[in-house]
């Protein structure tokens, strides 16, 4: 981890270096000396990194350049914050400048000392690695952390499970593919988390009866992080050749055995290999056209199975309202585990050797405890569920597990939404640009990338998916991979977590004053209502300067207003005040240049001083619905904005809008005076990046209705488009981009059916009409209409009476979802061709309607193919 850090400060110095060489005038040498040290010694760290389990002097040697990094990115950062502040232009602000000058040159020298003294430090911390034996302790024999439990993982074939528990579809499924495979080699592979059962699945195909009646030869081969070629080609041949034959396979040189091999595997009818693994990406390169299996977490019932299968069996005497308490707690205990196999089989092999009812409480109680290292404080010589999961985060690259530990941030079972995740990331500077990537490509997308690895590596799950861009939008963490991510976090004093259930709330809060943290997790538990921050005002952000992130959200703060000296977070990259009853911003906002995100949609109506313009490196903004009529902003400056939500034209010059070239979403609040469509659809030969627009018009009853015709056209590259506003008539097909993959109408007031024109968009996959967007009695979806529909929502169409589909319509739909639409009397008769439906939902709808849809109603017929059909508030 402290490579990762290094890493990223070493990057920044070097940018520093090429892109403000007059800043760091007369220091520039110092900056140097530094990056050179902080180089010779991040070669050592990934060794250093590995054994610090092992010796506490290791840990403490690489503490000290971990510290020493972060201070001379804090230094460096304070003194650029001071030497841009002083850019500005005019007379006044020369003769202004030729006072500062000695000032200017204090501020240098003290700078550059500190530059030496953290120079000199590092010095001393590599010296000690001969003074102090370190270097020999990092080159002893002994295994490093994830040499030692890739050791105790490895797995051996003649080791077999027999409760198997939740895979038995599995395991019938692979070993028909594997016994019914052509000629041609294939590889199965078998992807998934730390402790989810691959191995114990691959281990029973390999000696199931169909498998070991088809094949002639088996090899069962461990294949490490660090794979060495020459020995798993060995051990391949050395598993399925002869004795005698041993020796002259150990002598063949690298070629002969790769050349063996081919003639060996590849030429043999029928050869197949199965695969497990915990990254998706590398069973996708071993075969991109191969089976891929992903095992699924066990369901409650599976879980409680499998339990009772280990911690029961055989307990015969036992009296049988023992056994029911047991079993009760036994079930609590699986809820605990999250469905993953290995956690329960460890606990369960816990549980068979206790006898009583206190006993299994215990256990019960310290769940953490047990699965980390087995109850006591020495932890067990046997692989415990922690070290599997820790595997996996000793074997990721250096930039993803700073990425990683920023899931400690979050509560458990949090839904984290990871556009948030992505900026924070970027903000901390573990997101940067990468050389040689496709033109447009953006940090956002390499943060995005980064995500996906995460996921494919099994540390993260995945929540929702964006059906037009296929990106992630919501993820979260396994429970104990969570209880990972703390554990490594806290050493690694990444974030400092508070917690609302261990300690009261004043006291969490003051304590944050005399904190030195770069991150605070402030995590409230219960409902938004409930934490009334009274003690903010109590908190010193002064004493607080190298705080990154500042998340607010939900919280309601007495006063509604943020103490002035937030302005003395320079080093802010983020801040949300989302939710809040926060009314003022207060006007040392403008003091946080590094600010990236800033998130300003509060409750209620919100006074913003003029200060926005000065935040020139923010790249996310959103402000809020209601602005104070005092309010007046000027946003030309930010040309490194890449969203933008709610710009208030009245509050705002829409002509500030060409200076954001960058931007890829944009919403725009329109007033019912200023609905200058000519301006806006101009912005479209600026705004070329954009990818998601937003416009919204107050619906008042005397406006007329408005032609977007001109608008929509102009935005040729459009993937998301939203309307609330009252349309004249919807545009033609060809006025909308042949990109647009979801579109969502509000108040628009349709009265011709809109299906005539939506469903000749070729890659239309997301539709939402909503409120007032279409009034009138019919719509239709005629044969082949909607090609690329996933998602349809119609909600509050009140006087729809009549909807229709064809056959042959809307092929690829997989959701639909119906709300308030009273005077419709039933489903449309083509829902039963509709053969990709998934899910249904129903919601405000009448009795009737609700009764006519469930088993045995009328229409049952058209909706019995779903797997899924939800009612709600269906009962008047």
């Amino acid at each position: 981890m402290a490579e990762a850090i290094v890493s990223v400060t070493v990057q920044k110095l070097g940018q520093l270096l090429l892109e403000e060489p007059l800043f760091l005038f007369g220091i520039g040498d110092q900056v140097k000396q530094l990056q050179d040290e902080l180089k010779r010694l991040n070669c050592f760290l990934k060794d250093a990194d590995e054994k610090q389990h092992e010796s506490e002097r290791v840990r403490n040697w690489v503490a000290g350049i971990r510290e020493a990094s972060y201070d001379a990115e804090d230094i460096l950062e304070a003194f650029f914050l001071k030497a841009e502040s002083r850019k500005q232009k005019g007379m006044k602000r020369v003769l202004r400048r030729l006072a500062c000058i000695l000032n200017e040159a204090v501020s240098l020298h003290s700078v550059g000392s500190e530059i030496r003294e953290i120079t000199s430090r590092l010095s001393k911390i590599a010296a000690s690695m001969l003074d102090f034996g370190i270097k020999e302790s990092m080159g002893r024999e002994g295994l490093s952390l994830s040499d030692s439990l890739r050791e105790q993982r490895q797995s051996f074939p003649y080791v077999v499970e027999h409760n198997l528990v939740g895979l038995e579809q599995s395991l019938e499924k692979l070993v028909n593919d594997l016994v019914s495979g052509g000629e041609k080699l294939r590889v199965t592979s078998i992807c998934g988390m730390g402790g989810l059962g691959k191995t114990t699945l691959a281990k029973q195909i390999f000696h199931h009866h169909k498998v070991r009646r088809h094949f002639d030869r088996f090899a069962w081969v461990y294949v490490s992080q660090d794979c060495r070629r020459r020995h798993v080609w060995q051990e391949i041949f050395l598993n399925r050749s002869y004795k005698d034959e041993n020796q002259r396979i150990l002598s063949l040189r690298d070629e002969q055995l790769g050349e063996e091999l081919h003639r060996l595997v590849v030429s043999t009818v029928g050869s197949e290999i199965s695969l497990t693994t915990r990254n998706k990406e590398v069973a996708l390169y071993a075969d991109p056209r191969g089976v891929l299996h992903e095992p699924q977490l066990l369901t409650c019932e599976e879980s409680w199975e499998l339990l009772e299968k280990i911690s029961l069996s055989g307990r015969e005497n036992i009296e049988p309202m023992l056994v029911k308490k047991m079993e009760e707690i036994g079930k609590q205990i699986v809820v605990r585990c999250g469905g993953l196999p290995l956690a329960i089989t460890v606990l369960g092999g816990l549980l068979a050797t206790k006898s009583t009812w206190n006993e299994w409480q215990r256990v019960c109680e310290n769940i953490k405890s047990y699965v980390s290292n087995g109850g006591s404080s020495n932890g067990s010589k046997n692989m415990l569920v922690a070290d599997v999961l820790c595997l996996s985060y000793e074997y990721l690259p250096p930039h993803l597990k700073q990425c990683f530990l920023y899931f400690a941030h979050y509560p458990e079972d949090y839904e984290v939404h990871v556009g948030t995740l992505v900026s924070y990331w970027i903000a901390e500077g573990m997101v940067m640009p990468v050389k040689h990537t496709e033109a447009g490509t953006t940090v956002e997308d390499v943060g995005q990338d980064y995500l996906e690895e995460l996921v494919k590596r099994s540390m993260v799950m995945v929540g929702r998916r964006d059906i037009v861009t296929s990106e992630v939008m919501t993820c979260r963490m396994h429970d104990l991979m969570r209880e990972v991510c703390l554990q490594k976090a806290k050493q690694e004093s990444f974030v400092q977590v508070i917690d609302s259930r261990d300690q009261d709330e004043a006291e969490a809060f003051i304590s944050l004053s005399t904190n030195t943290s770069r991150r605070i997790s402030v995590q409230l538990h219960g409902g938004a209502e409930e934490h009334h921050i009274k003690s903010l005002s109590q908190v010193s952000f002064r004493k607080m300067k190298l705080l990154r992130v500042l998340d607010l959200e939900g919280a309601q703060i007495e006063g509604g207003k943020l103490p002035d000296d937030v302005g003395d977070l320079i080093h802010l990259r983020n801040l949300s005040v989302r939710l809040t009853n926060v009314k003022e911003r207060t006007s040392s906002i403008g003091n946080l240049k590094l600010m990236i995100t800033l998130d300003l949609f509060v409750k209620g109506q919100l006074y913003i001083p003029n200060v926005l313009w000065k935040l020139h490196r923010l790249r996310h903004l959103c402000m809020p619905s209601d602005l104070d009529p005092k309010t007046k902003l000027d946003l030309s400056t930010l040309r490194n904005l890449q969203q933008l939500w709610d710009f208030p034209v009245g509050k705002c010059n829409p002509r500030d809008l060409l200076a954001m070239t960058s931007l890829r979403r944009l919403s725009i609040n329109l007033s019912s005076q200023n609905t200058d469509f000519v301006v806006v659809s101009s912005l479209s030969k600026v705004l070329k990046r954009l990818r998601g627009l937003t416009i919204n018009v107050p619906c008042e009853p005397m406006l007329p209705p408005v032609d977007v015709t001109q608008l929509v056209s102009a935005f040729t590259n459009l993937c998301e488009l939203e309307l609330f506003l009252k349309l004249e008539k919807l545009p033609g097909e060809q006025s909308f981009s042949s990109d647009l993959g979801a579109l969502r109408l509000w108040q628009c007031g349709l009265v011709d059916d809109p299906f005539m024109v939506l469903e000749k968009l070729p890659n239309l996959k997301i539709l939402q009409l909503f409120e007032g967007s279409f009034v009138g009695s019919k719509l239709c979806c005629s044969k082949n209409g909607f090609p690329q529909l996933h998602s349809l929502t119609l909600s509050q169409l009140e006087n729809l009476e009549e909807w229709t589909v064809e056959d042959g319509a809307m092929m690829r739909l997989v959701t639909v979802e119906l709300k308030c639409c009273n005077k419709l009397k039933s489903v449309p008769e083509g829902t039963r061709f509709l053969k990709n439906l998934q899910e249904v939902e129903i919601g405000n709808m009448t009795k009737a309607f609700k009764d006519k849809l469930i088993s045995g109603g009328e229409d049952f017929y058209k909706v019995q193919h779903v797997p899924c059909v939800v009612f709600e508030n269906c009962e008047l």
